[in-house]
């Protein structure tokens, strides 16, 4: 057995495993994106990921090694070149298993056999190595070895389109499943029969989804679904492994990633009462217009029964709009608008608590509310409007307004008492508004500095530069640090942070959390306070790294 056979052995196997690797990754990518084969494209051209780095260099220098051998065949030293090689290639495909993901990748039974299935290629790969082999006695030549690297670099460069691949192949399954599975929660909410309220918007969904659990808590046994299960499928999983015949209520958040997705959710769990939240540029990217947005959230409006009911927000004119052409009951929330049958005045937000008059029924309420922020307001109102309309005891909406917590990563307080730090955990927002009305929160601390951790809000289309611009010029009035998370995606966020006067020593570039981390514990002291705006998710993390 010859050092060039030993050697090939090693390149093959550091190429298997980046290809793993980057297999692992962007299978998670493509779950976060909801298998959307064309999303997976866009991101893959976005990240500029068609040369991936390091599988190139495993490649081109296994390749240069291993010619080397067959041109000197003379020393066994030759072999030891591809060693670092190998470790490097291990440590990247190690990394891409552990990193750590804001959004955790779980290995669903979908997921496990895309992803065998995405190994097909590489188990190719490794049977035409090893029939060279057998046909070559054991050895390779310079061309058979060349061919074979290059083969390789081009399936771990492909790594999406395989993916792709592999899920049109396996669709006559998954179709088989998913009905399956989708027989047994129609079954399941016929057998149940809740009260179903179905809640969508650009922002502010799973905030209001736990306010109107919290309310309809009051009256009856509700069932929410969890996290951010608000896909077809992902309602379709939560019907089956939560909704009990116990359930009075059923809240349902319902996303939309194109036309139809709302509708089909409507048909599914056929909504008595449909919450719609805001109508802004979240997911411009996908649909392309606001309007093709305002469209798709209509759709919860227009899939409600005859005897159902239509709540919205009467600040927002899109919301409004559709609220005129609804052929059901209305019921209208708002802060600004003095002809909302829900309205809230005299809010006033501090670090600890939102506090507001509710006006409810012709007759006003003092709340203090657990949620920060002037937009949570909106939330907490949509909740109320949601419980009069079931006829729920204006006290009891209230008591219940009072105690509901805010959701993971949305706005939290946390105090750390030993080391006298206040964070605001505001991870899961990446809207303009919601940016905003973080910032007004984070101005309120005047007992120390002001730090803001950022990568910027993603999805918004043409409007995408142009609000991190203006979100960095707000930081600029408030922040006394502010550390940006990835590259090239912060650049608008940086020239906004200039616009509005922030020093340049005052501004911090990380090429990801982990370096942003290490930064801020060297600015962070005893009476400070951070806020982690928008940490984004996988499917939007600047891979690539400033010189």
């Amino acid at each position: 057995m010859t050092v060039v056979f030993l050697g090939s052995v090693v390149v093959v196997v550091a190429i298997v495993a980046d290809y793993s690797g980057r297999a692992r990754r962007w299978l998670h990518i493509y779950q976060l994106e909801h298998y959307d084969g064309v999303r997976l494209l866009h991101w893959w051209h976005r990240r500029r990921d068609l040369l991936h780095p390091a599988a190139l260099l495993v490649s081109v220098c296994a390749l240069i090694a291993a010619d080397a051998l067959l041109a000197l065949d003379i020393s066994w030293a030759a072999a030891v070149l591809l060693i670092p090689i190998t470790i490097a290639s291990a440590v990247v495909a190690l990394r891409e298993w552990r990193r750590p993901e804001k959004k955790e990748f779980v290995f669903t039974a979908r997921a496990k056999r895309l992803f065998a299935t995405s190994l097909v290629p590489a188990a190719f790969f490794v049977l035409v190595f090893c029939a060279l082999a057998i046909v070559e006695a054991g050895t390779l030549s310079a061309v058979a070895l060349g061919s074979l690297l290059g083969a390789g670099l081009l399936m771990v460069i492909v790594v999406p389109a395989l993916l792709i691949t592999a899920n049109a192949a396996l669709s006559p399954v998954q179709r088989r499943v998913n009905g399956r599975f989708v027989s047994n929660a129609r079954a399941k909410l016929t057998a149940v029969s809740p009260i179903t309220i179905g809640i969508t918007g650009s922002f502010g969904k799973t905030t209001t989804k736990f306010c109107v659990g919290a309310v309809l808590s009051t009256a009856g046994e509700t069932y929410v679904t969890p996290d951010s299960f608000n896909s077809f499928l992902g309602v379709t999983r939560a019907i089956n492994e939560g909704l009990g015949l116990e359930h009075q209520f059923f809240v349902v958040e319902m996303g939309a990633y194109r036309k139809g997705d709302i509708a089909e959710l409507c048909n599914l769990t056929k909504p008595k009462i449909g919450i719609l939240t805001a109508i802004g540029a979240m997911h411009l990217e996908r649909f392309g217009s606001i309007d093709a947005i305002s469209r798709a959230k209509a759709e919860l409006c227009r899939g409600l029964s005859m005897d159902g009911h239509f709540v919205t927000n009467a600040d927002d004119a899109l919301c409004r709009a559709i609220a005129e052409a609804a052929e059901v009951p209305v019921t209208l929330f708002g802060i600004e608008s003095s002809d909302a049958d829900i309205r809230a005045t005299d809010i006033d937000v501090t670090l600890d608590k939102t506090s507001f008059t509710l006006h409810l029924n012709e007759r006003e309420y003092p709340v203090e509310s657990h949620l920060l922020g002037r937009h949570n307001v909106l939330n907490l109102l949509a909740a109320a409007a949601c419980g009069a309309v079931v006829g729920i005891d204006e006290e009891r909406i209230v008591r219940a307004l009072e105690i509901v917590e805010a959701p993971p990563h949305r706005l939290a307080r946390i105090e750390n008492r030993a080391t006298g730090i206040t964070v605001i955990d505001d991870a899961y927002n990446s809207n303009p508004d919601g940016a905003a009305a973080a910032l007004e929160i984070l101005n309120t601390h005047t007992n120390g500095r002001r730090v803001l951790v950022t990568p910027g809000m993603v999805e918004l289309g043409e409007q995408e530069k142009a609000a991190n611009i203006a979100f960095g010029r707000t930081a600029a009035r408030v922040c006394d640090f502010v550390i940006l998370v990835g590259g090239e995606l912060t650049e608008p966020i940086e020239r906004g942070l200039k616009d509005g006067g922030l020093a340049d020593d005052r501004i911090v570039h990380s090429p990801d959390v982990e370096h942003a981390t290490r930064e801020l514990s060297k600015i962070i002291r005893a009476g400070d306070i951070v806020l982690f705006e928008n940490d984004l998710p996988d499917t939007y993390i600047d891979e690539r790294r400033e010189g």
